[in-house]
């Protein structure tokens, strides 16, 4: 299996960062970028076994970037603190990598509102590019609401 990095953006995510670590134990190497947090996120991050490296917040799209940079496998997997892998999606990532027509994958995101998944409106599930081959895709400059722009093909996992 070629080699997959997970990359995290923090900022006093101590509630969820070690959780998150956790569900992407089946990655080679994770990686954290943490803008300051104060609230321990970083210890735990370290406790995890995660490379922790500190970038001053410039942005999501941006602050996603320095942490592709910093990605050594030939798989990226871009992962929010408050997001979860299932044993499933780890399944699924890892029988994808062996595909090789493909340069990035959407993965099915379910998305929760007040505590209640949901189901409805095209938010179940919602796709997102989140998966992908290092040096074929990054992350726009957004500010806020960044994607992952990918310079090849792009399947869907079930």
């Amino acid at each position: 299996m070629p080699h997959l990095s997970a990359i995290v953006i923090t900022r006093n995510e101590a509630e969820n960062i070690g959780d998150c670590l956790d569900s992407v134990a089946f990655c080679d190497e994770r990686i954290v970028v943490d803008c300051g947090s104060s609230d321990g996120t970083v210890d735990i991050a370290k406790a995890k076994g995660a490379r922790v490296e500190f970038h001053e917040w410039r942005g999501f799209g941006p602050q996603k970037n320095y942490a592709l940079s910093l990605a050594t496998g030939a798989w990226v997997l871009s992962i929010d603190a408050d997001e979860r892998a299932t044993p499933e999606l780890a399944a699924a990532i890892k029988a994808a990598l062996a595909d090789t027509s493909a340069d990035g994958w959407e993965l099915p995101r379910r998305s929760s509102f007040c505590g209640r998944e949901l189901r409805h409106s095209g938010w179940s599930p919602d796709y997102v590019l989140r998966l992908f081959r290092r040096g074929k895709a990054k992350f726009d400059d957004a500010l806020v609401h960044e994607r992952v722009i990918c310079d090849g093909h792009v399947k869907r996992l079930d």
